[in-house]
């Protein structure tokens, strides 16, 4: 099924199922870092007849954003799953259920790729990096967004780090995920022939009680069975870890969110 091996499975069918759960998840998802997402796609710049891709969409709350930022383009949201797009109250936008490891588009189709919480989960990436730049029209951009996580190394707390580290280790055997890629994916940008490549790294201060350790305590939770299971973290130590995450006297530092872009 992917390049790493028979044991992977694919985002959504045990992680990141979408119930309940899920959809609160996304929803701070969304509160959370869509401030610092469409900030620096207002600077990079979408002119109001762009073509616009957001892959691996989620609730569609950018994809929302870019239909106000192209009112005379086309917006297109992919998902393997529609049902939270379907919700978007936007006539404009289209939505298709779509896998970018293997679906393709025509090229020269877009001006504006985003992708946000997408690549560093797929062990395909490089090649739908390559994917992604055919897709581009000559002086579109592509903008990826990926968590990395060296801020959780250096964790004073030691449940906090330990149980982070674990949940990692959880999605990287399971999903086939890198959670350093993000350290080396605005290189990889060059690797693929864009130009005028450029990075940002925002590492938020994470207070417990926030939406921010809300978002982080629901991203562990919903692995709750399989971490136990396989061994990772005890039922206490994930209580406990919860409980801190609860307290708005818990300060540590949430991972970093990479932004990386080029242009055609």
């Amino acid at each position: 099924m992917s390049s790493g091996g028979p044991e992977m499975e694919k985002y959504g069918e045990t992680l990141f199922a979408l119930d309940q759960d899920e959809e609160i998840r996304l929803r701070l998802l969304a509160e959370v870092f869509d401030p610092l997402c469409t900030r620096t796609l207002d600077a990079l710049g979408v002119a109001r007849d762009a073509r616009c891709l957001e892959v691996g969409a989620g609730s569609g709350s950018v994809a929302q954003w870019l239909c106000g930022q192209a009112p005379d383009g086309e917006v297109i949201a992919t998902d393997l799953d529609l049902r939270l797009l379907e919700r978007v109250a936007e006539p404009r936008l289209r939505r298709l259920v779509h896998d970018v490891t293997t679906d393709p588009f025509p090229d020269g189709s877009f001006d504006v790729i985003h992708a946000r919480l997408v690549l560093s989960h797929l062990p395909q990436r490089d090649d739908v990096m390559r994917r992604m730049m055919r897709w581009l029209r000559p002086g579109g951009f592509v903008l990826i967004e990926s968590f990395c996580w060296f801020p959780i190394d250096s964790a004073p707390h030691p449940t906090y780090r330990k149980v982070m580290q674990r949940w990692s280790s959880l999605i990287c055997g399971t999903l086939g995920t890198d959670s350093w890629w993000a350290r080396s994916q605005p290189g990889s940008f060059l690797d693929y022939g864009y130009r005028d490549v450029g990075a940002n790294t925002v590492t938020q201060n994470l207070r417990g009680g926030t939406q921010l350790a809300d978002f982080w305590r629901l991203t562990v939770d919903m692995s709750r069975e399989q971490l136990i299971a396989g061994g990772f973290v005890t039922p206490y130590e994930l209580d406990e870890f919860y409980g801190l995450l609860r307290d708005d006297g818990f300060w540590d530092l949430a991972p970093a969110l990479v932004q990386s872009w080029g242009h055609k």
